[in-house]
Order: C-alpha cells, then sequence, then structure tokens
C-alpha cells in the first residue's frame, strides 16, 4: 500500500513537473522572442558610417538592455597594432574605455557565451599592477558572461558582461549568443564593404534583412525578399533565382531554368555558361531542404562581391537558425505536452484571427466544450499513468474523428475544446456520436465517455459568450447523465 502511494506521488509529482516545465518553456520563448525584438530593433539603427566607437557603445547598451542580470559591461578588441584596447565601458567603478593592454593578457571567448570569474581567473595571469586594477574595476562582480566578436573565422573581441548574481540565466545566455553572432555578421560586411564606396547601401539592404526576423515570415518568403534586395542593390546583377534542390521556386530575369550545380561542400560557387556569369550560394540547415540562392551578371563578377555575398550569406544562414528556433519554441507554446492537442493559450491567440476570417467571408463554425467523464476515479484507482494514457488515447481518437481542417485544444486538466471550422449545428451530434463509437475500440481496462456542450460561432457573438452557453450546456449534460434534475 505504502508502495502504491509513494508512488502516486511520485507520478503526481513528475506530472507537476512536466506542467511547470512547459509553462517555463512557453513564458521562455515569448521572452527570447522579445530580446531578439529589441536586438534587430537596434542593429537595424545603426549608420553604416557611424565611428567606432559609437558602434561598439550601441553594441553594450544593446546587450545590457537585454541581459537582465548585467549590472556593468564593456567591449574590447585587438587593434591593428596587436594590442588588446576597450572600446566601450559601462558602469564600471573605474572607466575602462580606452585602457590598452597587451594582447597575450586577452581572454578570448568563442562564439559560445562563456561564465567567467575574472576575479578569481586573472589573479595568477595578470601582472600586479593590471591585477589591482581590475579589482577595483570589478568590485562587486561574482560572475561576467562572455561572447567573442569575429569577422568571419577571425576573433576581434569580446562583449564582456558584469553581474553581482552568482550566474546568468539559459535565456541570457541564448540572447548574448544572438546578439554576439549579429554583431560580428555586421562587423564582417563593414570590413568587406568600407573599401567600396559605391556599394555602401548593400550594407543598408542585409541590414534592413535583420527587420524581416520580427516578422518571422517563411523561410521561401525570406529567401525571395532577399534575393531581390540584393539585386537592386548591387547593380552588377541582371537577375537570379531562388532554388529548393534543384528546382525553381522563384525567379527574376533568369533565362536558363535548369542549372547543373556541382556536389561541393563550398558555400559559393561561381560558374559560367556561354557569356553568362553565374554565382551559386548554398544554404543547408538542419531540418531543411537545400535552398540555393543564384544570381546572374552579363559581366565578368568584381573579386570583392564574394567578400560581400559571403557576409550575405551569413545572415540568410542565421535566419534559418532563428527561424527553425522560432518554429521551435513556437511548437512548444503551441502544443500541449502530454496529449498533442494545443493548448489553451494557443486557442487564445488563435480564435481572434479565426473570428475576423469568419466574418470577412460570412461563415460559421461550431464550438465544442467536451469533458472527459471519471478522470478522477481513473486516476485514484489505476493511477496517474493511467489517466494521463487515458487523455492521450482521447485526443488521438478524436483527432482520427474529426477533418483535418478541425482543430483541437487542452483547455484544462480533462476538458478540451473542439472547434468544427465552416459547420452547422447539424454535424455536432453525428461527429459526437462516431466519436463514441471510437472510443469503444479503445484497449482500457474502462469504458473512456464524455460529456459534451457547443454553440455556434461567426464571428460577431464575443467569444465569452459563446464559450459560457457551451460551458452551460456541458453541466446540462453532465447532470442528466448523473440523473440530476435541473
Amino acid at each position: 500500500m505504502y508502495v502504491l502511494l509513494f508512488s502516486s506521488l511520485a507520478v503526481l509529482a513528475f506530472s507537476i513537473f512536466l506542467f511547470f516545465l512547459a509553462v517555463k518553456r512557453t513564458k521562455d520563448y515569448s521572452q527570447l522572442e522579445k530580446r531578439f525584438n529589441i536586438i534587430v530593433e537596434g542593429l537595424s539603427k545603426l549608420d553604416p558610417d557611424m565611428l567606432e566607437e559609437a558602434f561598439f557603445q550601441a553594441i553594450l547598451d544593446i546587450a545590457m538592455s537585454v541581459v537582465p542580470e548585467a549590472t556593468k559591461g564593456s567591449v574590447s578588441r585587438i587593434t591593428d597594432e596587436g594590442d588588446w584596447i576597450f572600446v566601450s565601458s559601462r558602469g564600471h567603478t573605474m572607466d575602462l574605455y580606452g585602457k590598452r593592454f597587451p594582447a597575450r593578457y586577452l581572454f578570448r571567448a568563442g562564439k559560445e557565451p562563456v561564465e567567467v570569474n575574472f576575479l578569481e581567473y586573472d589573479k595568477d595571469l595578470l601582472p600586479d599592477d593590471m591585477w589591482k586594477f581590475f579589482e577595483k574595476t570589478l568590485r562587486g562582480t561574482r560572475k561576467s558572461l562572455v561572447v567573442g566578436l569575429f569577422a568571419g573565422d577571425e576573433f576581434l573581441g569580446n562583449i564582456a558582461l558584469d553581474s553581482p548574481h552568482s550566474q546568468f540565466s539559459d535565456l541570457s545566455k541564448k540572447t548574448l549568443k544572438l546578439l554576439g553572432n549579429l554583431a560580428s555578421t555586421y562587423l564582417l560586411l563593414k570590413r568587406s564593404l568600407e573599401k567600396e564606396h559605391r556599394f555602401q547601401k548593400i550594407m543598408g539592404t542585409i541590414l534592413t534583412l535583420l527587420l524581416l526576423f520580427r516578422k518571422q515570415i517563411s523561410v521561401e518568403d525570406f529567401l525571395k525578399e532577399s534575393l531581390q534586395k540584393m539585386i537592386e542593390a548591387s547593380e552588377i546583377f541582371s537577375g537570379g533565382a531562388v532554388f529548393k534542390e534543384n528546382v525553381i521556386v522563384f525567379s527574376i530575369g533568369l533565362e536558363r531554368t535548369e542549372l547543373n550545380f556541382k556536389k561541393t561542400t563550398e558555400r559559393i560557387e561561381e560558374f559560367q555558361i556561354e557569356n553568362t556569369h553565374y554565382v551559386s550560394i548554398q544554404l543547408k540547415g538542419e531540418g531543411f531542404p537545400l535552398y540555393r540562392l543564384v544570381f546572374v551578371s552579363k559581366t565578368k563578377i568584381p573579386p570583392f562581391i564574394f567578400g560581400v555575398l559571403n557576409t550575405f550569406a551569413e545572415v540568410i544562414f542565421l535566419y534559418l537558425r532563428e527561424y527553425q528556433l522560432h518554429k521551435k519554441y513556437q511548437e512548444m507554446a503551441m502544443r500541449d505536452s502530454l496529449t498533442g492537442a494545443y493548448t489553451r493559450h494557443y486557442f487564445n491567440e488563435w480564435i481572434f484571427s479565426h473570428m475576423a476570417w469568419l466574418r470577412r467571408n460570412q461563415k460559421k463554425s461550431i464550438l465544442v466544450i467536451l469533458d472527459v467523464d471519471g478522470l478522477k476515479m481513473i486516476n485514484d484507482t489505476y493511477g496517474h499513468l493511467m489517466g494521463d494514457r487515458a487523455l492521450k488515447e482521447f485526443v488521438k481518437i478524436l483527432k482520427d474523428t474529426v477533418r483535418e481542417s478541425d482543430l483541437v485544444f487542452r483547455y484544462g486538466g480533462d476538458e478540451f475544446l473542439l472547434v468544427l471550422t465552416e459547420s452547422s449545428q447539424e454535424n455536432v451530434h453525428p461527429v459526437l456520436e462516431r466519436l463514441k463509437e471510437n472510443l469503444k475500440r479503445l484497449d482500457l481496462p474502462f469504458e473512456l465517455s464524455f460529456s459534451f456542450g457547443y454553440e455556434e460561432i461567426d464571428g460577431f457573438i464575443p467569444i465569452e459568450r459563446a464559450l459560457g452557453k457551451a460551458d452551460d450546456l456541458l453541466y446540462k449534460n453532465k447532470f442528466k447523465k448523473r440523473g440530476v434534475k435541473e
């Protein structure tokens, strides 16, 4: 008996843990998206001609605005002479700006942020005078979060954020990594273009692409926009195309529709067919098909443009990674981790766009509330694992019963919403009868049944009222089953 009791408590505790984990992930996704928007908006406002000091100060300001643990921060970089110099500083007891030290003492961070306690790390590495200087500067700092700045693979310097707390959150680490990637891409682009003033507008074009991150448009739409913007800005390319594998999904001024691409690991490939010059950017992301952006020129492509295209490819590839991350977190926010049904949070977002669609198109849908009968008794009798299985099986059978266009949401513990899109009340009972029959085929030690209520929605009646009417009908249905008179 005690074993069963402790087993049930363990299962319950694990279920609660999974629930709060799902809530935390949804919250983290929302926070990451907000911080991402701040980063993109900040970078998109940068002037390509701004002085280095102003650029790095802007980067530091963005970093400290999206990492809440940080109370101090700095950006350091390697100079052309090989020294290590602070190019921006904020919040320190002694101003770091302009301080120059031998490069051999510089902590070189990578593209992944790392946590460091410099007051312990540096003590045996730095000369006494340097150590005393940093001891005063970092007074009150317990941890620093550092990410490297790169131009391609060349290390340029660090963004370092200092905190009085013992650690930084995973969310802050992801955020700083993202900022480091974007700032590095910006620096590579700036370096590629600084000697070619007639191509300064390409800088603005590629930075404009950053704004599309916030729209979270599809990969193919993003590639189309990117292709068009680069053709317009370059004044070299007369046309181009987006290929998915070897099939064109979008093209501008491309005379040939079939091109034989080499099997290569190189990101950028140049080739010539008759008198036409081509350059192909190969983009392969995990979980995505192989895409190629192909640009066409009637004249030989100048060498410096390949540096520009490499940076352009970095922005595109970054979008692929961030889009995938966005979809991953979006899916976590949309889907109930136990049953695979959409979440209540997603219903609250989706229903208003659906109601607007119903109004515009003068259509109607049916909102059905379904409540699994006796879930508490199932949990008490057979354990919570069996209760979880019952809910999963119920949703699986429900999805198999309704149309692909109908949506299933988990609204509460044992309560689900079914939206029969573009449907009428006459269809409700036939659907629910099929559901009852299908549930009888389940291999469970008990019969799984449900109570229901429904209401028609047309986009004009407030959703709260429709939910209330469906809920009233649900409870009438429950009372009727129990033999309770109204």
